[in-house]
């Protein structure tokens, strides 16, 4: 974790820009029931180095009412780094609309044949 740096404002890992900010982790918090072997709670509290400052590349993570009933959505929006070697685009921070499906029907499906956590999303269509 020493080694790892946390780019902030980015969106190309390949090439920075002035408005990217790095810091160094300085603690690193697990979830308490974490479990490598299903990626099941794989969330963890950062703390960094330095302070982070909000700007019109750097701003605050949203975060939904407590009232929201997850269950109840059709769609959401999810983001990742590409780092598929093969389309040789880089590392680049993409974004998506997908549609959520009902656990129960991912589960009862060949692909993941009950695989996934009642606490996961699932996304894409039957």
């Amino acid at each position: 974790v020493s080694k790892w740096e946390v780019v902030i404002g980015a969106t190309d890992l390949t090439r920075l820009g002035p408005e990217a900010e790095v810091r160094h982790i300085q603690r690193l918090l697990v979830h308490q029931h974490y479990v490598p072997a299903t990626a099941r709670n794989d969330i963890a509290l950062l703390q960094l180095d330095r302070p982070v400052e909000c700007s019109d590349y750097i701003q605050l993570g949203c975060v939904p009412d407590a009232s929201l009933r997850v269950s109840e959505l059709k769609s959401c929006y999810i983001a990742g780094w590409n780092f598929a070697r093969a389309q040789r685009t880089g590392m680049a921070l993409r974004e998506a609309k997908v549609h959520l499906m009902d656990t129960e029907v991912c589960n009862s499906s060949p692909w993941y044949a009950g695989a996934v956590h009642a606490d996961n999303l699932c996304a894409g269509y039957p």
